[in-house]
C-alpha cells in the first residue's frame, strides 16, 4: 500500500471513529441538567478531552504483543485435542 493509500485509509478511518463517537456524547449531553453542565464547565474543564492517543497506543502495544503464534503455542487452535 503507497504512503497516499494509506493515509487516506487512516484518516477515512478515523473521521469514521469521531462520527461514531458524536451521537453517543449527544445522548449523553441529554441527561444533564443546565445547572450541571455549568458547573461541569465551570470545574472541570480540563478533563473534557477524550484521549483517542491513549487508546490508540493501549492498541498498539497490544498488538505489538501478541503474535499469529500465540493462539498455536496456546493450543487455542485445537490441534491437539483428541
Amino acid at each position: 500500500m503507497s504512503s497516499e493509500q494509506m493515509e487516506t485509509q487512516a484518516k477515512t478511518k478515523l473521521a469514521i471513529l469521531v462520527k461514531s463517537i458524536e451521537p453517543i456524547v449527544e445522548s449523553q449531553l441529554a441527561e444533564f441538567t443546565p445547572a450541571e453542565i455549568e458547573y461541569i464547565l465551570a470545574n472541570f474543564r480540563k478533563h473534557l478531552k477524550y484521549d483517542l492517543t491513549r487508546d490508540f497506543e493501549q492498541s498498539r502495544e497490544k498488538n505489538l504483543k501478541e503474535s499469529p503464534f500465540d493462539a498455536i503455542i496456546n493450543d487455542d487452535l485445537g490441534f491437539n485435542n483428541e
